[in-house]
């Protein structure tokens, strides 16, 4: 699918971005340093769903967040498609993620990140997980929400890569509940828009640039059902974790494809 480009449009959006960027980067450096967890993650959700609202996206939550008990740590485990999903996430219901070290190398984005709390692991060190699983858990055990991309890379949106089990070890120590995400980035025909998928070696710039040309965007985050961890190994923790959200990925694309024939149907 070929996408319209409009300049005008991507010219007002981009800069707001830029406008945005500078306005995350000043509140850290001179609020953060005085404030506390809970006015930390005001600010990081207002300014995330600010972020998507300025990128012309808007988030539909699938699910009711106050439902979701707060008198307990849990783990959050999400698909992953874009850069995207962590502000779509965090506007949702803010929390520390858990990432890989090389993301403190974007530009601007890896510096605000970094300064979230964000709990990084070296892929070039084979002991990282047994470190962040210690220190996940630990935070779990104090009453955090921590968030991890399982299949350690992103996607274009249709499907999972296998999950790697190694930090699943943490809910289980801390004895906290996982709480599994499906965040889709859908377009109004029901199929799944490819502008925002920061895969292969499509670039973050441009993922951006591609978004910020569409009139509107959606991103869905669906919240499922949350697994009980007393009793599990990490194995089949991360296997559970994988087929709720699969089973999300799935049963959209059926109603997509079906969708898609209705309104074959229709035109003939």
């Amino acid at each position: 699918m070929t996408q319209k480009r409009n300049p005008l449009l991507l010219t007002w959006r981009m800069s707001r971005v830029g406008w945005h960027l500078l306005s995350g980067c000043t509140q850290i450096a001179v609020f953060f340093g005085r404030s506390s967890a809970e006015q930390k993650h005001r600010r990081i959700q207002k300014w995330s769903a600010q972020l998507l609202n300025v990128c012309g996206m808007q988030v539909q939550v699938v699910g009711d967040i106050r439902a979701i008990p707060k008198d307990t740590g849990r783990f959050w485990v999400s698909n992953h498609v874009s850069w995207l999903d962590i502000f779509a996430i965090n506007a949702v219901q803010p929390m520390r993620f858990v990432g890989k070290d090389d993301i403190q190398t974007w530009p601007v984005i890896g510096w605000l990140v970094a300064r979230s709390d964000t709990i990084f692991i070296s892929r070039s060190n084979r002991n990282a997980a047994l470190a962040a699983n210690d220190i996940i858990s630990t935070a779990l055990q104090a009453g955090a929400n921590i968030a991890i991309f399982p299949e350690g890379t992103s996607t274009d949106g249709h499907q999972l890569k296998a999950f790697k089990h190694s930090l699943f070890q943490a809910p289980i120590s801390a004895a906290v509940p996982i709480q599994t995400v499906c965040v889709r980035y859908p377009l109004a025909n029901g199929e799944l828009n490819p502008a925002p998928a920061y895969h292969g070696d499509i670039t973050l710039w441009q993922t951006l640039v591609s978004l910020l040309q569409q009139p509107q965007s959606v991103v869905e985050v669906h919240l499922l059902s949350a697994i009980k961890t007393e009793g599990m190994a990490r194995q089949q923790l991360s296997a559970l974790a994988q087929a709720q959200i699969a089973q999300c990925l799935n049963q959209h694309a059926v109603e997509a494809r079906e969708q898609a024939q209705q309104g074959a149907h229709t035109a003939s």
